[in-house]
């Protein structure tokens, strides 16, 4: 027996590499110093000046790699003022340019020789710091922290392989999660993602028909392609609204940042108004989250379980060259829906003998609406936004937040000396399924401001109201003090 425990000591298994990276170095001080690695062969004489035409288009959920014209392998089209279809659909605080971060700015001749080559490495590290002085289950402090990374590939430059791209990347997260001391159900902060070094996502896109039609495949994250305005939603710092609606998340298969699953997405954007896409995404194993996988769980078994989601945009006025024609500012409509056909506890009274009750399927349907009411001048990128969104899960029985709503207002530039800087109020609702009788509703109120210093940091106070937290009315309502802090690496 003792010679046995020894064996199997002894065996290496994928996960363990990660675990001697979780704890002794914070997160942001390692993707600190590996930047700083990397710019170790460049030259003294780098100046970013060499590099401000370049820009990239990531393989992302927003903008296929490449240039609008198919099979050209040249830098981006000048964003604001362009007229393409593809552009229409671009989201700037989405996308990384060769010119931004910290490793431009440490080794910009280096990278803009990689963009060069095709390869561009990316990456960006938030830290969440909160407090609830008053109210919550305790009155405690939390630090959270989750940095992503990874390298974007465009194949046409590498390969000649026009339309191809890939990324491949990974993400450490470290912290601890102050919703547990609320006893908040929606969480008070997106940063908290446990405790690990993770492999992220791995996958191939290729964009065809003049890149109006795009297929993704491979490892993705469904909350990056779904329930997503992304400049909108990294206006605040709550899980009610940060990146993706709450009430999204009633399946597991609903992925976030920094978990992929198994998938392919399928993308046709005809025009400037339209944009139409459907996934199929692996839905076993549900646990692809596990902190002690680290990211290395890659089953692929549909038919224990698959995920369906579609969706469908329509917006208006979007690009410059439209609003100058046009006396209505731009706004935009999205409508979606899911379908999960794996097996879920059924909510309330066990049946005879005590054991859970489980069903199969489940749906939700969604939507996003946002418009624009106010801007200081014509074609401003400056001024006020209205937006709001909800989710309804129709399987009631095996969800505990069926009915999800939140909307708010974003101010971009309120003041005219710092365009760049946002301002945001919001509030979500959660209510409760009639299977918990002990909990109804969670309204969670914040405002949050972001200070752009520089195309490297940003720093945003965040300030959150949460009324009934948990839902039970058990709980003191409560404030909560935080401050974000966003790295371009």
């Amino acid at each position: 027996m003792q010679a046995a425990d020894e064996a199997e000591s002894m065996k290496f298994y994928p996960h363990m590499m990660f675990d001697c990276l979780r704890h002794p170095i914070q997160p942001l001080g390692m993707a600190i110093l590996g930047v700083l690695l990397l710019a170790l062969p460049a030259s003294s004489q780098e100046t970013a000046t060499e590099v401000q035409a370049a820009r990239w288009c990531p393989p992302s959920s927003n903008f296929p790699a490449g240039n609008s014209s198919v099979g050209i392998c040249t830098p981006c089209a000048n964003r604001p003022d362009s007229t393409s279809a593809m552009d229409a659909w671009f989201n700037g605080k989405a996308e990384v340019y060769v010119d931004q971060g910290l490793y431009s700015h440490l080794a910009p001749l280096l990278r803009k020789k990689l963009y060069d080559k095709g390869v561009i490495a990316y990456g960006w590290s938030m830290t969440a710091l909160q407090g609830n002085p008053a109210g919550g289950r305790d009155q405690d402090f939390q630090y959270a922290n989750l940095t992503d990374f990874g390298l974007n590939f465009d194949f046409c430059k590498l390969l000649g392989m026009q339309g191809l791209s890939g990324r491949v990347s990974g993400a450490s997260t470290s912290g601890k999660d102050l919703s547990e001391d609320v006893g908040a159900t929606i969480p008070v902060n997106t940063v908290f993602s446990g405790n690990s070094t993770r492999f992220y996502e791995m996958y191939l896109e290729q964009a065809m028909l003049d890149e109006t039609l795009n297929l993704r495949v491979g490892r993705i994250t469904v909350g990056w392609e779904y329930g997503l305005d992304y400049d909108f939603f990294t206006q605040y710092l709550s899980g009610a609204y940060r990146l993706n609606m709450f009430g999204l998340e009633n399946s597991p298969n609903f992925s976030l940042i920094p978990y992929a699953n198994w998938g392919a997405r399928l993308r046709w954007t005809p025009n400037e108004k339209w944009k139409l896409q459907a996934s199929f995404m692996n839905g076993y194993p549900q646990n692809f989250a596990d902190d002690d996988q680290h990211g290395l769980q890659f089953d692929f078994r549909p038919d224990e379980g698959a995920f369906y989601i579609a969706e469908a945009t329509r917006q208006w006025n979007a690009t410059k060259a439209a609003r100058r024609t046009s006396s209505l500012l731009p706004g935009r409509v999205t409508v979606g829906t899911y379908f999960d056909t794996g097996q879920f506890d059924v909510l309330g009274r066990p049946s005879l003998g005590g054991a859970v009750r489980q069903s199969s399927g489940l749906g939700t349907v969604y939507g996003i609406v946002r418009q624009k009411f106010w801007e200081p001048e014509p074609v401003s990128e400056r001024g006020i936004h209205l937006w709001s969104a909800f989710t309804h899960a129709w399987k009631e029985n095996i969800v505990h937040t069926p009915w999800y709503l939140n909307g708010g207002l974003v101010w971009f530039g309120p003041l005219e000396s710092r365009p760049d800087d946002r301002w945001a109020l919001g509030f979500g609702n959660a209510w409760f399924n009639d299977a918990l009788p002990d909990q109804s509703t969670e309204t969670v109120l914040s405002t949050m401001y972001t200070w752009h210093v520089n195309d490297v940091l940003e720093v945003s106070p965040d300030l959150q109201y949460i009324i009934r937290p948990g839902g039970t009315g058990t709980i003191d309502d409560a404030l909560l003090l935080g401050l974000l802090l966003y790295v371009t690496l």
